[in-house]
């Protein structure tokens, strides 16, 4: 528990709600298995396949991992991702990590082929809303997260917020503790900065004497939290040996503190917990106790990355710039060459990359137009590039994988390469030395092939 990580709920605010469309089903064709011929019609914005009940889509073959590779609806087709399988997602007899598929794809996982045979749209809640609680953003994927929160907040249900670092997970708790009904306070406790020593007297206290140095007792933030919300954030941190007692504390809503054995306290609170992590991964792995991840996820929000909310990147800005130069008396706005950069970067650390782009900026600065130069991003000329194209030293101290690596380094050649051209495939193919179909596909897995021809 953080000091002063507790915040009183607000009064509920009412918003319009509308409904809108936006791609979230997927028909999926399997060539082999057991039923070979079926046609499997699932929606949801991320669908997973795999051999265990955790996925959403089971596919029972021997060659199927776990959880084998999941499918993102988008509105040109879906991506498809191997989520660190066995046996592979292949594409063109290629194996690849990520791809962006187009309908009527043929692709394979494991020794199973599958036809992404169509892509089609779901009808959402969205609110009227350009901000929530402390959630910023117009963006549709935003609107339908602030009709989410609106549905949940209210109800007994213990939520599991899953999203990348960066995302907003924090304010999103925050958000639904102050549209809930709940009294009390919020209290964090961060799993990724638990003392393993301390862990178990931090989340259910201790008695005076219990071990050295408890020298009065304590609350635990259970007790803390009486009548509000705890926040577990990155819960896929904690150990195997207390995710037993969570999981006991969350059935029986009861803590026994460290040197009082018997004696249980009742206690009140709504559990919000956070992960960047794939819990269902996780449980696969033996690592996430399969128990506590069904308790924990009775609800589920998906927090987006800002790559899926673009139209908000300048939006954010400027509300971060506000808030700086509100703070420390500054004269500041984004100059033109300043919002073409936060439009073209990726942003791969999301919303709190981009506030820590603009604060660092303001701070250059100080007085008049930011320019592209104080933001130090890698915007480049390829669209969406990301911090990669600032030069090699990005390339060799950041926290990269190799596939990452070499995504990236293409998003920056190839849309080169294409534009040198004229967007003709076979003098681009000629000109790098590859097959035309090896281009194509690498072209696919980029997203980029749309702007390409032969």
């Amino acid at each position: 528990m953080r000091d002063g990580d507790r915040t009183l709920p607000t009064q509920r605010v009412e918003f319009a709600a509308e409904t809108a469309r936006r791609p979230g089903r997927l028909i999926l064709r399997v060539l082999d298995g057991r039923k070979p011929g079926e046609t499997i019609d699932v929606s949801g914005r991320v669908v997973s396949v795999g051999r265990s009940g955790l996925a959403d889509v089971r596919v029972a073959h021997r060659s199927i991992s776990s959880l084998h590779f999941e499918l993102q609806a988008r509105r040109s087709g879906a991506v498809l991702r191997d989520l660190g399988s066995t046996n592979g997602v292949w594409f063109q007899d290629r194996r690849v990590q990520v791809i962006e598929l187009e309908a009527g794809d043929l692709f394979k996982a494991g020794e199973c082929r599958f036809v992404l045979a169509d892509v089609g749209e779901v009808e959402i809640d969205a609110l009227s809303a350009s901000r929530f609680g402390q959630l910023h953003g117009s963006s549709l994927a935003m609107r339908e997260l602030y009709a989410q929160i609106n549905s949940l907040a209210q109800t007994p249900l213990d939520i599991l917020l899953l999203g990348e670092t960066g995302t907003g997970k924090e304010l999103t708790a925050h958000t639904i503790h102050e549209a809930s009904r709940r009294r009390g306070p919020m209290i964090v406790l961060d799993c990724g900065a638990l003392s393993p020593s301390l862990a178990e007297g931090t989340i259910f206290g201790f008695r005076k004497g219990a071990f050295t140095g408890a020298e009065r007792d304590q609350a635990g933030v259970f007790e803390a939290a009486e009548g509000g919300t705890l926040f577990i954030d990155e819960v896929g941190e904690l150990p195997l040996e207390l995710q037993v007692k969570l999981l006991r504390a969350l059935d029986r809503r009861e803590v026994t503190r460290l040197g009082e054995p018997g004696h249980a306290r009742k206690v009140d609170v709504r559990i919000v917990a956070a992960t960047h992590r794939d819990l269902r991964q996780a449980v696969a792995e033996g690592s996430f106790r399969e128990d506590l991840y069904y308790r924990l996820a009775r609800a589920v929000l998906r927090t987006p990355p800002l790559r899926e909310r673009e139209q908000d990147t300048v939006e954010l800005a400027q509300t971060f710039l506000g808030r700086v130069c509100q703070d420390y008396g500054l004269e500041l706005y984004l100059g033109e060459d300043a919002l073409r950069t936060i439009r073209a970067y990726r942003w791969p650390g999301n919303v709190r990359e981009l506030r820590n782009a603009i604060e660092q900026a303001a701070h250059i600065k100080r007085r008049g137009a930011i320019g592209a130069a104080e933001l130090r991003v890698g915007a480049g000329r390829a669209p969406r590039a990301s911090a990669l194209a600032t030069g090699l030293e990005a390339l060799l101290d950041g926290d990269w994988n190799y596939y990452e690596i070499h995504a990236e380094l293409d998003k920056l050649l190839l849309p080169r390469k294409l534009e040198e051209q004229d967007h003709n495939l076979s003098r681009v193919s000629k000109r790098l030395g590859v097959s035309r179909d090896k281009l194509r596909t690498r072209l696919k897995e980029l997203g980029l092939y749309s702007r390409s021809r032969s």
